[in-house]
């Protein structure tokens, strides 16, 4: 006879017993921890959670208010420089991306200033190497007063190329041109325009 532990009793043979030793020995060499635990059980399924790469997480970003920005080119020489009133710097990969809202800007060209740019709203992207301006543009030479004006300008340095389109109007001394797109130099000393018509 054998006390349970619920304080009844219960006549056990030898061959009981010697079951009862198999069933200890094969609970122990199946679950080590022993018969007397559950199994935990298995999770249900959920939602996969992937992790995404370094790449693709989230951009770091900064805010700035009444700053300046620059931007020089490999070899240290100026490119840029502008004043604005409020911006969004993000980078990732390697590449910059700064927008700036009521901008003041100066394009560099062999590191001396060539031009003054002012617009609404400009993106300058580290690796397209490219200025954008947007909302109504305005570019003056520095060299003798030539302005340019378009709603839209890509200021590309390494080229010297400046594209403006959609209401371009050119003011040269005494002359004054509209057109529906400009292709000039930083500058503004060559000008290619397209539909141009002279104002009187």
């Amino acid at each position: 006879m054998v006390n349970s532990r619920w304080g009844w009793t219960m006549p056990i043979s030898r061959a009981g017993k010697i079951s009862r030793l198999i069933l200890i020995i094969t609970c122990l060499a199946i679950f080590p921890v022993g018969c007397a635990h559950k199994t935990p059980a298995k999770p249900k399924p959920g939602p996969a959670v992937v992790q995404k790469p370094a790449t693709e997480r989230k951009k770091t970003e900064a805010k700035f208010e009444g700053a300046k920005v620059t931007w020089d080119d490999d070899q240290g020489k100026r490119l840029w420089e502008a004043g604005f009133k409020s911006a969004t710097a993000a980078e990732a990969d390697g590449s910059a991306r700064v927008e700036l809202t009521d901008v003041t800007a100066s394009l560099y060209k062999d590191g001396k200033v060539a031009s003054r740019m002012v617009a609404p709203r400009v993106v300058a992207d580290s690796s397209k190497k490219e200025v954008r301006a947007f909302g109504g543009v305005k570019v003056t030479s520095l060299a003798d007063g030539t302005t340019a004006f378009a709603d839209e300008m890509i200021w590309k340095p390494r080229e010297d190329k400046i594209i403006g389109t959609g209401g371009v109007r050119m003011d040269k001394g005494n002359i004054h041109i509209r057109a529906q797109s400009i292709t000039t130099d930083t500058a503004l000393k060559k000008a290619k325009l397209s539909d141009a018509e002279a104002i009187l």
